[in-house]
């Protein structure tokens, strides 16, 4: 059924983009590291360590605000992102010490709960109601491609007008775009929920005994959040390395804009190459290249290595939008976006311990040594996951076989 002319959730899609166009377009992105080890004077390995409780709270935090977002409505949650995110990046524009850094990371924490799952949730909700739920793979595609878009267009400016003014002023400006968000969260109309029932903590529990009783999500949001572990080592090790080969500061954005736009075009591919290979094929591929990546950038120790980073980079475009379309269609609406925090939450859990790690590895022994960790931990916990998942994916496709034979 096509979506009638009329339809007044028809907005929410071009809304959704300008959302997360806003809250991406981050000038601050691509010297953030750099700005608070040369300018503030902070170290790695300390800056690094931070995100162990900042983490563990966005995990604390994200099924709560995910059954928040259900209960109060996305949009809302959305427009609350939006304001302590903008918060969040004014705090670190300002801050000189690592009190007022934890702070802002505290803060941050919040800001990524209250986002998280409640964008996806709406989109798909809004789609649901014209029918067209079976656009969400392609549409899902072109807005985490718009919001990498954002972030490489952010990247470059951001790194020229550091050069242009200062590391510090253009953190501060960076706080525009989140503000900005606000007004299109707002704008958005709330799809309605399918509701079994009410209860805040009781559809809490439920979405966390849904995921876990029902296999294919279990192991497809574990698959989710092993895989945005992966592709986030190379975000957070791409600076370090500028720095330790001595780029000047404003090539910083020129040579991370690629790697941005190779993301782009992996998430504007993934709607195709999914439906080419299937969604197993596409894991597989996608834990064959972040394992490349990683593998590359530990036995090439030059410059040119940098060209690795961009395998990583392909590989989170490809199969972020290919995983959410993938769990939407297989969670009720009235826990979608508990169910997808969820994910969320197992990568936290994972990057509290993972990301303090490579700062303590770089500063102490060598960001060569960052990469072999980063690889070795990507070795011994995706295959596994991939078998689970490959064997609950096949036998739900057997189950459902009968089911249909019998229509």
């Amino acid at each position: 059924m096509n979506a009638a002319p009329s339809s007044p959730y028809r907005r929410n899609v071009p809304l959704y983009y300008g959302f997360v166009f806003l809250m991406n377009f981050a000038l601050w992105g691509g010297i953030w590291i750099k700005y608070l080890v040369e300018e503030r004077e902070l170290e790695l390995k300390w800056i690094l360590l931070m995100d162990l409780p900042f983490w563990l709270l966005v995990a604390a935090l994200q099924a709560p605000t995910g059954a928040l977002a259900d209960h109060i409505g996305r949009k809302r949650m959305m427009a609350i992102a939006g304001g302590l995110f903008g918060l969040t990046i004014l705090g670190f524009g300002f801050t000189t010490n690592y009190w007022m850094l934890f702070f802002d990371y505290i803060l941050w924490a919040f800001a990524m709960a209250a986002q998280s799952g409640a964008d996806s949730a709406l989109l798909y909700d809004s789609l649901k109601q014209d029918g067209q739920e079976g656009r969400f793979q392609k549409l899902a595609g072109r807005g985490f491609g718009l919001q990498l878009t954002a972030a490489m267009f952010g990247v470059v400016l951001g790194a020229f007008v550091a050069s242009w003014t200062s590391l510090a002023f253009t953190v501060q400006m960076s706080a525009l775009g989140p503000f900005l968000a606000i007004g299109c969260a707002l704008a958005m109309r709330e799809p309605p929920i399918e509701r079994a029932e009410r209860n805040y903590w009781r559809n809490l529990g439920n979405a966390f005994s849904f995921a876990w009783s029902t296999p294919s999500v279990r192991y497809t949001l574990l698959i989710g959040a092993v895989l945005l572990t992966g592709v986030f080592g190379p975000v957070v090790l791409v600076q370090p390395f500028l720095i330790e080969h001595e780029v000047s500061t404003e090539l910083f954005g020129v040579l991370q804009a690629p790697l941005r736009a190779t993301t782009v075009v992996g998430a504007l591919l993934a709607f195709r190459i999914g439906g080419m290979l299937g969604t197993g094929r596409l894991l597989l591929v996608a834990c064959m290249g972040i394992i490349a990546s990683y593998g590359g950038l530990a036995l090439v120790d030059a410059s040119p290595a940098f060209a690795f980073f961009g395998i990583s980079s392909l590989m989170a475009g490809l199969s972020r939008p290919v995983i959410d379309a993938y769990l939407n269609e297989r969670i009720p609406s009235d826990r979608r976006a508990t169910v997808l925090s969820l994910m969320q939450l197992a990568f936290s859990l994972q990057v509290a311990f993972f990301e303090p790690a490579l700062g303590l590895l770089t500063d102490e022994v060598s960001i060569t040594s960052a990469f072999v960790f980063s690889a070795a931990y990507f070795v011994v916990l995706m295959p596994p996951l991939l078998v689970l998942w490959r064997r609950t994916h096949r036998a739900s496709r057997l189950a459902s076989q009968p089911a249909a034979a019998g229509l």
